[in-house]
């Protein structure tokens, strides 16, 4: 065991996690100690008679953030004052810092009651055994609330290691002005991966823009950082293939697969999508009109409102839609998500249960959708009409239900992500043999899990 905790402590420090659209740094140091950062506030709610008063911290990057930190106090504090005998602490560290921090607290002793993590942080926090199971803990009404493909994303083992906070499916965004521009229908999105492949090679055929710079009909990251990897399982799947077979061990080689970088590669060299970008940089380009279609999270429009300079007004630039159905016959995308797990080590594992069923719930989930349009992976609460206010949200919310979680089932993921990064480069830029770099790739990320 301390085998593989030094391992996954030396994966975490020796290289940062890279997941776009979380994690926005805004302060350069913000301390990780346990400091009570959200004060009691004074109860309106009667406690329990004879009720034991508990104090529970809750490690975050929330409240490090400027767009997060204030609705994530309020959410808190909510939470205090409907439990009087429940004080919180928050223990807010960087984004970029929080990987490395929760492990080292946690193999030292020192976790957090209630550890909030994403997709690839918790399957190292599982790895290294910092998560109770939540079944006893969280009540089963909660958790059967949770769509069974975010809870299969947290369950390893038959273990509920974490439960779905906020979920953010990848769904797809195309430009309204390049489709008019090209003879397309604007209000007519692509059902499958072939109708969007020949609009987005119409849309590629304008050639360039007003001021010299080439129009794309297609964005697909393929720059080497982990977080393309991670979108490129998507494409996996809508071709058939896998990164994980039937028996959960590493099957890179595969058909589907050699069948999606095919693609891709074919797109690149017809000039169709650009070659070795990453997501921040293809998000610029579909914000200043030169890419037709871009496959991104829920995230994206605040990042293409951003980016456009236009603000809002962008909007009615931007069409929405799930993803093409590919070969499989059904949308295939991927997902990633904040999550919420509890610590094994903490003595009040049924007060942190009480404040994760209460992060998760209606009142608390109606709030931070409405200050961050947050989605919610309980099935009740993303039914609702408040979380389904525009087109967007409805679009977003029906992916949900079809997004796959990622095959984060090792402790090494990211590491494993960026070895896919790399094969892909060698495919997209330096024009080498798909299956070869598959067999090699794959051979790699064996290695890497130990397999």
């Amino acid at each position: 065991m301390k085998k593989v905790l030094s391992i996954i402590l030396l994966a975490a420090l020796t290289g940062s996690m890279i997941l776009t659209g979380c994690g926005k740094k805004t302060e350069e140091t913000v301390s990780a100690d346990k400091s009570a950062s959200v004060e009691k506030t004074e109860s309106t709610t009667a406690g329990t008679a004879g009720e034991e008063a508990v104090t529970i911290t809750m490690s975050n990057w929330l409240e490090a953030e400027e767009a997060t930190s204030g609705i994530f106090k309020e959410l808190l504090a909510d939470f205090m004052a409907a439990n009087p005998n429940i004080k919180v602490e928050s223990v807010a560290i960087p984004f970029n810092q929080y990987k490395d921090q929760v492990l080292i607290a946690g193999t030292s002793g020192n976790a957090a009651d209630v550890i909030m993590g994403n997709s690839q942080m918790m399957v190292a926090f599982q790895g290294a055994g910092l998560l109770a199971d939540l079944k006893g803990l969280v009540s089963q009404e909660v958790l059967d609330d949770v769509y069974p493909n975010y809870l299969a994303g947290t369950t390893f083992d038959g273990k509920v290691a974490a439960i779905s906070w906020a979920p953010h499916p990848l769904a797809l965004y195309y430009n309204k002005d390049l489709m008019k521009k090209a003879g397309l229908d604007p209000e007519k999105a692509p059902a499958t991966w072939d109708e969007m492949t020949e609009m987005a090679k119409k849309i590629a055929a304008l050639g360039k823009d007003d001021a010299g710079n080439t129009i794309y009909g297609l964005g697909l990251p393929t720059g080497k950082v982990a977080h393309t990897g991670s979108v490129a399982n998507g494409v996996f799947y809508s071709f058939g293939g896998h990164f994980l077979g039937g028996d959960g061990k590493v099957d890179l080689n595969n058909e589907g697969n050699v069948n999606a970088l095919k693609y891709m590669k074919q797109m690149v060299d017809e000039k169709v999508m650009p070659g070795g970008l990453e997501i921040k940089d293809l998000r610029g380009l579909f914000a200043t009109g030169q890419i037709g279609f871009i496959i991104d999270g829920d995230m994206g429009r605040n990042a293409y409102r951003a980016s456009s300079g236009k603000g809002e007004d962008f909007d009615a630039s931007m069409g929405y839609a799930i993803i093409p159905i590919g070969v499989t016959g059904k949308s295939e995308t991927v997902y990633t998500e904040h999550e919420l797990g509890i610590s094994a080590s903490s003595s009040h594992q049924e007060a942190a249960a009480k404040l994760i069923e209460y992060l998760t719930g209606k009142e608390a989930m109606l709030k931070y959708h409405k200050s961050n349009a947050v989605l919610s992976g309980r099935k009740s609460v993303a039914a609702l009409p408040e979380m389904n206010e525009d087109y967007f949200m409805e679009v977003f919310n029906k992916q949900a239900e079809t997004a796959s979680p990622l095959p984060a089932t090792n402790p090494l993921f990211d590491n494993a992500m960026n070895e896919v990064t790399k094969a892909m480069e060698r495919i997209m830029i330096n024009n080498e043999d798909i299956t070869t770099v598959l067999e090699e790739t794959e051979t790699t990320i064996k290695n890497i899990y130990g397999e």
